[in-house]
């Protein structure tokens, strides 16, 4: 006869598969919420409004001239957007392969500037979001290495003009696309 601590005991089963896709959703939703509040920070005032925070210039000059170069050339209102779209992506499950490619250049910067350029290299092991936005990139991009394994080919030929047609299957899930 089983005592109700064995019963108990065969309830709590951790599932390591639910463990993880949990981490993989709090990771991609992390970093596309990050990513929406930076770049509406930077857009509110094109929009008349004033910004939630000011922009950071860097605390050393190597971080400023860069920061200040991307502003006044115009390069960070682009990066902005891209943020923005790239979080709006993530929080909403869309594209999440594409837009974490897109996501890992603004990230290496975010993490060269706050790292390298202000030479806080005791932040490498923190928990500062300028470094674990790279981290949490890199770790959903091994996440999704299912979706880069069609462009991971040594050679692969030229596509065709007819191939446009397989434009029509991107708003497709991958379940509907296992019915077809």
């Amino acid at each position: 006869m089983k005592t109700a601590e064995d019963s108990q005991s065969e309830n709590i089963k951790i599932d390591i598969w639910f463990i993880g896709t949990l981490i993989i959703t709090f990771f991609r939703v992390m970093l596309g919420a990050w990513m929406i509040v930076n770049g509406i920070n930077h857009l509110l005032p094109m929009w008349g409004f004033a910004n939630v925070y000011p922009q950071p210039l860097g605390t050393l000059h190597l971080s400023n001239v860069m920061l200040v170069s991307m502003i006044e050339t115009g390069m960070f209102d682009y990066v902005k957007v891209a943020e923005l779209v790239v979080g709006l992506c993530l929080v909403f499950n869309r594209f999440v392969p594409l837009a974490l490619v897109i996501a890992m250049p603004l990230s290496l910067v975010v993490f060269y500037n706050s790292i390298a350029l202000n030479l806080r290299f005791e932040r490498i092991f923190s928990f500062y979001m300028a470094v674990w936005c790279t981290y949490m990139n890199v770790v959903l991009l091994l996440a999704y290495i299912k979706s880069y394994m069609p462009m991971l080919k040594f050679k692969t030929p030229v596509g065709k003009l007819c191939d446009l047609r397989l434009l029509k299957n991107i708003f497709k899930s991958e379940d509907a696309s296992a019915k077809d």
